[in-house]
């Protein structure tokens, strides 16, 4: 096949444009456009395209994405264990009680906590960290604290990654907080991973959107806030990242305790947001009857919901993803849920969504696997803040340039693996 014609082929040019776009966006939005690094700008490009080919397009990258995806399911299987001891048969998908989502996915969020707080007492978290800053570190000439922050994103989450630099935060840079910021917000910790890929979603784009997110975050994150300033780890090691647990009991204990504060903050978040959702939609379908059915009636209004709203505001983005027709306009309607509500309910919603072909699944993965929504600024406020408290304004002013960032982080990262799927 010709370069043209592949191009053509699922309209892979436009998505060239959406990259474009999405840089553009980025640098309207910048701070300092003056002093914006595009040498850096297209190093982390190239990177994400290497990693992206390397991941889909490499038997060895497959085979490597494809091991760590076996062993994710099998840890789902293993926490069945646990959750049907507690639960009983409400805790097993089958008659009468079918799927309770309660149940039978938010425990194994407590597992996976205990099991990541095991990983990391043990070391092997920080050796992955490690391995990965070696190289990341010296090619991007990022600052030592930022590096670790922004790679351990792929492991743990939004609050939890910035918990390994609390020593350095209070002296962070301008640049560097709004790094750790984008970076939360474009990608999403590792328990949910297995979450979303028990209901439906390919854990291996899953996999390869969270790490293909680094640099990404690099590119719209530097671009949007250049570094001025002198960071105080620029061009040293990465720091220390110590277990405070005690013993391996004590990591599994606090593990555990993590995993259940996130699984019930993700349970009410679901609850809050599809049920205001539902009451949004309520509301537009009273006013809709009152305009059509009223005595005052000078024109009629279609019957819409949010979502439908959503998918025709933002079906141009679906465009740029490559997508047309009912698909562009789907790919809009789960991008305006995950920023108004967050990544689950969009996920939810795309399994049950009819889409043409299998290949609009997998970008759509890449497009919302990150945490970029309004309630992360409030927890980006509250985790960070607490661990650096004179910058907690600051935090506030970056918050909606922040889920900007981590929103443009999903669509690159969307844009450039649809280019090789």
């Amino acid at each position: 096949m010709s370069f043209m014609a592949y191009m053509a082929e699922y309209n892979r040019y436009m998505q060239i444009l959406g990259i474009a776009v999405v840089f553009g966006v980025a640098f309207l939005f910048s701070n300092n456009k003056r002093r914006v690094n595009y040498g850096l700008i297209v190093k982390a490009l190239v990177t994400q395209f290497i990693l992206a080919w390397f991941m889909l397009k490499t038997t060895i990258g497959s085979s490597i994405m494809q091991a760590i995806a076996n062993a994710v399911a099998q840890l789902y299987v293993a926490s069945q264990a646990g959750i049907s001891f507690v639960f009983g048969a409400l805790g097993v998908n089958q008659p009468p009680w079918g799927a309770v989502f309660a149940l039978q996915v938010l425990p194994f969020i407590i597992f996976f906590g205990a099991f990541m707080a095991l990983l990391f007492h043990i070391g092997i978290i920080q050796w992955c960290v490690r391995l990965v800053a070696l190289v990341v570190r010296p090619v991007f000439g990022t600052s030592g604290a930022e590096t670790l922050c922004g790679i351990a994103n792929s492991f743990l989450g939004q609050t939890e990654a910035p918990l390994l630099v609390r020593n350095y935060l209070e002296r962070m840079t301008r640049s560097e907080i709004f790094f750790i910021m984008v970076g939360g917000m474009g990608h999403i910790s590792g328990s949910l991973l297995a979450i979303y890929h028990s209901q439906g979603v390919p854990i291996q784009h899953l996999l390869s959107a969270s790490i293909m997110a680094l640099p990404a975050t690099i590119l719209v994150a530097k671009t949007m806030c250049p570094e001025v300033e002198q960071p105080e780890t620029a061009g040293s090691a990465i720091p220390n990242m110590e277990a405070k647990t005690t013993n391996m009991l004590d990591a599994i204990s606090s593990g555990t305790g993590d995993g259940l504060k996130l699984a019930l903050n993700v349970g009410a978040m679901l609850v809050a947001f599809i049920a205001l959702i539902a009451t949004v939609n309520m509301l537009i379908g009273w006013v809709v009857g009152q305009v059509n059915s009223g005595p005052w009636q000078v024109f009629s209004l279609p019957n819409f919901t949010l979502e439908s709203l959503f998918g025709y505001l933002l079906s141009p983005v679906g465009w740029l993803l490559g997508l047309t027709g009912p698909d562009a306009l789907a790919a809009g309607k789960l991008i305006g849920l995950k920023v108004v509500g967050n990544e689950f309910i969009a996920y939810l919603e795309m399994v049950k969504t009819a889409f043409s072909d299998d290949r609009a699944i997998v970008i759509l993965t890449y497009a919302l696997c990150g945490f970029s929504n309004f309630s992360s600024i409030g927890i980006q406020i509250g985790g960070i803040g607490s661990l650096a408290p004179s910058k907690r304004q600051l935090l506030s002013e970056f918050g909606f340039r922040a889920v900007l960032g981590g929103v443009l982080v999903n669509l690159l990262t969307a844009m450039v693996a649809g280019l090789l799927i």
